[in-house]
């Protein structure tokens, strides 16, 4: 197969496909170094030693053995055995560890001085500590100055790893890794096809890096499956499309195709000898992944190039309909605590709240789901995470109190909030599969979501695809094998998951919360089945995307406030903080691309007990109104407020309230009594200066009042 035939862009233009290529991709073999690189030798760094030297570097790496009686050349084999070297490096420490991975990872396998200190992943050295460990590392031999004139006139120390013990330790990693890697990825199978003897003796490190390059790349692979023969190409594409590139042999039987008969020993040669993929027997059960069967695999570089040319649907393939939630749930999970705090809420024995309070409680929620759950199990996933985050106590009465953090909930930002609910769903059990995976998988979602276009549509099994076929590569990485065997020796029992149910399960934890918590929008097609998800502009804040990049801001005049006490929101661009600070204090009555909210003293008060000052109330709708605010909206909102109790505390203690009942109630509370200096007069008391202003604040809220702070 020519170069030619296979196209000629060497490297993927995709964000997503740039970065899994970089963790997939690049041959630890071939990284390390060019024709042109300045090595250190092995035996050049020995005869530099002197017989003491010598002699302590033999009772290093000995292990116990006599050796030959001839220093140089026992350090020499000993030195470079992968197995022996990767052993003593596990015994340096984290700092020596450092250095040395830096180095390993250099092209040549060293690096100037001051460039090694440039380094960030070794900025928490200084350059004492630095040299320090050069000096441990070169007493131990992993270490050794570069002489040459090219760096010599530049002033410069090169320090590098022998290149015997540094291809010696990638090879045992490679070993190590070996197995379903070498399987499932095409990186995998050229690195162990390279590895070969009589091959790696014609081919150098670089021409295999450029090799695998040409051979990852979107046009190539793609190119390779369409020149399959017709029987085999369909179903290679059937396989990556419907099961991400993983096909058992008891699937295709159960798998309408235009093939007859499993012909495996074919398959794998046409498949190999195209560099497409492989049929081998796959068994993953030592993983804790159900799996133990002749299976077709296409490599995951291929199955990505595949994938990525179906997974982003032009204009005629977009979504039917495009349905977003986004901040609503985060909205609810602050009513759901406001109606703890002004009701009696009670729960059963098993914890679970009475079916007759949720009907109360629901009511009080904004009412959309969306279609993937009921409006029961989004309230199931509010109280578990607010229990769980420790936002809710339960009293000896079997009554539900909201904590000190649950009463602080409405102060975190619009992204805290998020954050904290993807923070559980990660780690949720429930119905979207085995948590000792799952979780794993999920946030290898979170990683390639980071790396999509947000606002365009992709497949909906195109990312779930990918992040179980790149789970399934790094098993060995990840070490499962070891921990689900150390999970099971302590008694920890984790059910066996059924490798197909790894990408959708997934894709149901997608849908049901990522979309939930309006990270992700959903595509539907005229059937109204999901088939495609996008990630929303919040989300992409979230995830750590740049948020002037990412964001369209919305201008001045993006809402109109009605003497009705209506406010009609206009939506454009990106309006998820502005949502959520209007759902706080207002009824959302309609939506769609005209959301229509209403603004009643129960959600000014319920605001304001949530921790969101009058001021604030304000200022959300005046800066963001085409016209001014009618007055009689301005007064109502400042008389409910008063009548609410609203207080003002200042710098210097003193608290105001304008409604006397409540400054009399505080007076007499026995809680409050001892911090009382002085009554100033009708409506403002002096409170004793032993205390911040915002812990005074804060310890007021808890005992019930609605303290603000006032504005500097």
């Amino acid at each position: 197969m020519s170069a030619d035939s296979m196209g000629r862009d060497p490297e993927p233009v995709d964000p997503l496909q740039q970065e899994l290529f970089a963790e997939l991709a690049e041959l630890p073999s071939a990284r390390n170094g060019t024709s042109s690189q300045v090595f250190a030798s092995l035996a050049d760094v020995l005869r530099s030693r002197s017989d003491s030297e010598l002699t302590e570097l033999h009772e290093a790496w000995s292990r116990g053995e006599t050796g030959s009686g001839q220093l140089r050349l026992d350090l020499e084999r000993w030195m470079s055995d992968g197995k022996r070297a990767t052993e003593t490096i596990e015994l340096l420490g984290r700092r020596l560890g450092a250095v040395l991975e830096t180095l390993l990872a250099a092209p040549g396998y060293g690096l100037p001085f001051a460039e090694l200190a440039a380094r960030k992943e070794l900025a928490y050295l200084s350059p004492y500590d630095l040299e320090a460990c050069l000096t441990a590392l070169e007493r131990r031999g992993f270490l050794a100055t570069v002489q040459g004139k090219r760096f010599d006139q530049l002033g410069q120390r090169l320090l590098a790893l022998p290149r015997e013990l540094a291809e010696g330790v990638l090879r045992e990693r490679r070993a190590r890794r070996r197995g379903i890697f070498d399987l499932v990825t095409l990186r995998g199978f050229l690195d162990r096809m390279y590895s070969d003897p009589a091959r790696a003796a014609r081919t150098n490190p670089a021409r295999v890096r450029e090799l695998y390059k040409l051979y990852a790349a979107e046009a190539g692979a793609v190119a390779r499956i369409e020149r399959l023969p017709e029987g085999l190409r369909e179903l290679v594409e059937k396989a990556i499309l419907e099961f991400g590139g993983i096909l058992p042999k008891s699937l295709f039987e159960r798998t309408r195709t235009g093939l007859s008969h499993w012909n495996g020993r074919r398959w794998q040669q046409l498949l190999e000898q195209s560099l497409v993929g492989t049929v081998q027997h796959l068994e993953l059960s030592r993983y804790g992944i159900q799996h133990a069967d002749d299976t077709l695999v296409v490599f995951n570089e291929v199955a990505l190039a595949w994938l990525r040319k179906r997974a982003v649907p032009s204009d005629p393939d977009r979504p039917h309909e495009e349905l977003s939630l986004g901040v609503d749930q985060i909205t609810n999970v602050a009513r759901f605590l406001a109606y703890i705090q002004e009701n009696e809420v009670r729960y059963t024995v098993r914890g679970e709240i009475f079916k007759s309070t949720e009907k109360k409680i629901l009511q009080h929620l904004i009412p959309n789901p969306g279609r993937e759950l009921e409006r029961e199990q989004v309230l199931e996933f509010i109280y578990e995470f607010c229990r769980k985050h420790g936002l809710l106590d339960g009293s000896g009465e079997r009554t539900l109190a909201a904590t000190s953090e649950g009463r602080s909930w409405g102060s975190r930002t619009l992204l805290e909030k998020l954050q904290a609910l993807l923070d559980y769903a990660i780690e949720e059990q429930g119905e979207s599969g085995e948590p000792f995976h799952q979780a794993r998988l999920r946030r290898l979602l979170l990683r390639m979501l980071k790396r999509i276009e947000p606002g365009v549509w992709y497949d909906l099994m195109y990312l779930p695809f990918l992040a179980r076929n790149q789970y399934l590569a790094s098993l060995e990485d990840l070490r499962v094998e070891e921990r689900f065997a150390e999970d099971t020796q302590a008694g920890v029992y984790h059910p066996f998951e059924d490798c197909q149910r790894l990408a959708w399960n997934l894709v149901r934890w997608a849908r049901q919360r990522l979309y939930l918590l309006g990270i992700i929008d959903l595509g539907y097609d005229s059937q109204k089945r999901p088939v495609a998800m996008r990630l929303s502009p919040h989300g992409a804040r979230l995830l750590g995307l740049d948020p002037e990049r990412e964001r369209t801001k919305l201008a001045v005049g993006s809402l109109i406030v009605t003497p009705t006490f209506e406010v009609v929101l206009f939506k454009s661009g990106d309006d998820a903080e502005l949502m959520h600070e209007l759902d706080r204090f207002c009824i959302r009555e309609r939506g769609g691309e005209t959301v229509v909210f209403r603004i009643e003293e129960q959600g000014v008060r319920r605001a304001l007990v949530e921790g969101m000052g009058l001021e604030q109330l304000l200022l959300t709708l005046e800066s963001n109104s085409r016209t001014p605010v009618p007055q009689n909206v301005s007064f109502s909102i400042r008389d409910w407020a008063r009548r609410a109790g609203r207080m003002v505390l200042d710098e210097a203690l003193v608290l105001s309230c304008e409604e006397e009942d409540a400054l009399k109630r505080l007076r007499q509370d026995p809680g409050v009594r001892g911090y009382i200096a002085a009554d100033l007069d009708d409506k403002r008391v002096q409170l004793k200066g032993r205390i911040t202003p915002k812990r005074m604040r804060a310890l007021l809220r808890d005992l019930g009042y609605l303290v603000e702070l006032a504005a500097a």
